[in-house]
């Protein structure tokens, strides 16, 4: 018998943590630059950083491409995790007479192989032409990473895209941001330093995906349209700005994005709360999007934040 056979859960699990540690790699290098003041910024430009971090971009690939993998053997478990084995099907441990074999001790098929399975087998998801396409990308960049025999040629902004990409193929859209929320939220060490800053600072991925492809591409991979109007969020903006630091980045958009919608939707936290439709005081800010604070009795303007 062929014991402790795994579940498309299990290999689902792996897809997501292999995911968000190829993500949280190239974060960590963005986070770190950041950290220095702009006159240094202004010295050594971002894209040496990445150039100096060529090992950590390979690695990122790598883990990239484990996540397809593992991504493929769930979906083929759905069906049956015994398709996954490589061996001779006249070599299985399944006879009375032959031990018991741990489904972990068996080669399992990969490559060309494990394509073809994900192929073949009943699944929910959509497997045309552009999937085969990123998945045969995915191996080749591996690869290189693996050989070292010619340099990868990724550039650093691309496998964002693509870690985005993979997400969104097999997740849906806004499954990146929400899982890498949730892995920072069950972080044991999660809320010791301020349970409300350290929720709303997950807004720095959105900032860093941002800055690595550029507000469109990143609509791509949003249910929310992130290319319209955005706004000030009154819960991350007060939240940020009390105890932790200046928040300037806004992820709130109408929800309908019409000109008359009164309700407004944050990205970041998830928050949805009614709006005021009447034009700012201020002479030069063009907002018209306000909200009332009942606490100091002011409305206020989620464009300029005055």
């Amino acid at each position: 018998m062929i014991i402790n056979q795994p579940s498309a859960k299990d290999f689902e699990e792996v897809t997501f943590q292999c995911l968000t540690q190829a993500f949280n790699l190239l974060y960590k290098v963005y986070q770190d630059y950041q950290g220095y003041d702009e006159d240094i910024q202004k010295d050594v430009e971002m894209n040496k950083i990445w150039k100096y971090n060529d090992g950590t971009i390979g690695t990122s690939v790598i883990l990239l491409h484990q996540a397809v993998e593992t991504f493929m053997k769930s979906v083929v478990c759905k069906t049956s995790p015994l398709l996954l084995i490589e061996k001779k099907r006249n070599e299985w441990p399944t006879l009375p007479s032959r031990t018991d074999k741990d489904f972990d001790s068996l080669y399992t098929i990969s490559g060309e192989s494990l394509l073809a399975t994900f192929c073949g087998v009943e699944s929910e998801l959509d497997i045309n032409e552009e999937l085969i396409l990123f998945i045969e990308k995915v191996r080749q960049n591996r690869n290189k990473a693996i050989h070292g025999a010619s340099k990868i040629g990724i550039k650093p902004n691309e496998l964002i895209e693509d870690i985005l990409k993979a997400f969104t193929y097999f997740f849906g859209k806004d499954s990146w941001f929400l899982h890498l929320s949730n892995f920072n939220f069950k972080n044991p060490l999660f809320g010791f330093y301020d349970w409300d800053i350290e929720d709303t600072l997950t807004y720095e991925y959105l900032d860093f995906a941002e800055f690595m492809i550029g507000r469109k591409k990143l609509n791509k991979f949003h249910s929310v349209n992130l290319t319209s109007r955005s706004y000030f969020c009154k819960i991350c903006k007060d939240t940020i700005d009390e105890e932790y630091d200046y928040l300037d980045s806004k992820w709130a958009f109408l929800k309908p994005n019409t000109p008359k919608s009164e309700n407004l939707y944050c990205v970041n936290c998830n928050a949805e709360f009614n709006v005021i439709r009447e034009s700012c005081r201020i002479e030069s800010c063009k907002g018209n999007v306000l909200y009332r604070d009942n606490e100091i009795e002011e409305n206020i303007c989620l464009t300029c934040y005055r």
